[in-house]
């Protein structure tokens, strides 16, 4: 029997439900299993355990589960689609029965994913589908996270610092570009300001953490084509260019550059109304760390580059464009241009001191990029 069930997942119970897919009316043996199977699984405990009784209880049948894209989901994937189901996770603000319900119950949900999926099955489209990694990939994701979050939080710091100088009224020698490096530290110990010195010890293990773990990346990266391709790009730094790639995967998995660009959320909505359409703001699909990526190395790409991108930003400022508008834009450019260098496989740039320029610039950016 081909069955479309709805999972609604939660870090603790999953809430399932079951509807019949397949052809003509079911029988009167499957319309028991379905009660029985609704029953029995309307809440378990989403540990491995309770999903491989899940996975069990459908042994027999041709399942397909639909759940949400969460945290949750990539273990559950995993554990179900081993014990041999059809699993597809759904981005979740495609599924309006759900977002836009005023009866929100997980028993309800479990229901409306149900129909989605038994939908689907049936030939319609309603939501768009999430790529699951594998484990190395997800673990190359997570590392890449680790590292950027750790750089906004130095550039949060460097911030607070550059506050308290002024608060304070301390001026240093001259108006560094990093404030915490060796000249401005010794400095700022010889103030013996107390909240100074905080900065600075929190700064350094900052900075000791991210060495480490960028070392850790480049290590992990270092034979990945797509990684070297991006780096050819000015603007693009090996933590960026490691991220953008554990996003990726392969390339090959986007129909076109505009799909690219969707994936990461910085195409612009389509609002349309009988035969009138409207451009708005930036669909903000996808990763959302990703496209602030993308803005700060398209930020540093057209300070020390002229290309496509440069043009396109100073285009848009000189129309009236404010800069953040003209930003995203060249951000999309950016992306097409990435699309290029991974389709084409050719290297955008090998001016080595351009790149090396583009290198120093890229945390001085991220500060700017998190006022």
């Amino acid at each position: 029997m081909r069955i479309a069930v709805g999972m609604d997942l939660h870090a603790k119970t999953a809430v399932c439900y079951a509807v019949f897919a397949g052809g003509g009316d079911p029988t009167k043996k499957e319309t028991e299993f379905l009660d029985s199977f609704n029953k029995n699984y309307r809440s378990v405990k989403s540990d491995p355990d309770g999903l491989i009784s899940v996975a069990k209880a459908l042994k027999n049948h041709e399942s397909h589960i639909l759940i949400e894209n969460s945290t949750k989901t990539f273990e559950a994937y995993w554990i179900l689609t081993n014990y041999g189901c059809h699993v597809t996770v759904a981005v979740a603000q495609d599924l309006y029965r759900i977002t836009k319900s005023l009866k929100k119950t997980d028993k309800n949900d479990s229901a409306e994913l149900a129909q989605y999926m038994r939908r689907r099955l049936y030939g319609e489209n309603e939501f768009s589908e999430c790529m699951m990694p594998s484990k190395d990939w997800m673990m190359n994701r997570e590392l890449c996270r680790t590292i950027f979050y750790e750089k906004l939080h130095l550039a949060d710091i460097k911030r607070r610092a550059r506050m308290h100088l002024m608060l304070q009224g301390i001026y240093l020698s001259r108006e560094y570009t990093d404030i915490f490096c060796r000249k401005a530290v010794e400095e700022m110990k010889l103030t013996k300001d107390p909240c100074l010195l905080i900065f600075i010890n929190e700064a350094g293990s900052i900075k000791k953490r991210t060495d480490f773990e960028a070392k850790l990346i480049r290590d992990r990266f270092e034979n990945n084509e797509d990684y070297q391709l991006l780096l050819s790009i000015p603007g693009i730094g090996s933590v960026s260019a490691a991220y953008l790639i554990s996003l990726i995967t392969d390339i090959e998995r986007f129909g076109s550059r505009a799909a690219f660009c969707a994936y990461f959320g910085i195409v612009p909505k389509v609002k349309e109304s009988a035969d009138h359409s409207v451009n708005c703001c930036t669909t903000h699909r996808g990763d959302e760390d990703a496209r602030r990526i993308l803005c700060q190395c398209a930020m540093v790409h057209i300070r020390v580059c002229d290309s496509v991108v440069t043009e396109m930003y100073n285009r848009l400022r000189s129309n009236g464009k404010c800069h953040k508008e003209a930003l995203v834009a060249a951000a999309r450019k950016l992306a097409t241009v990435i699309w290029s260098v991974l389709k084409n496989r050719t290297e955008f740039s090998t001016d080595a001191d351009l790149l090396a320029r583009a290198g120093e610039m890229e945390d001085s950016v991220m500060e700017e990029l998190s006022e």
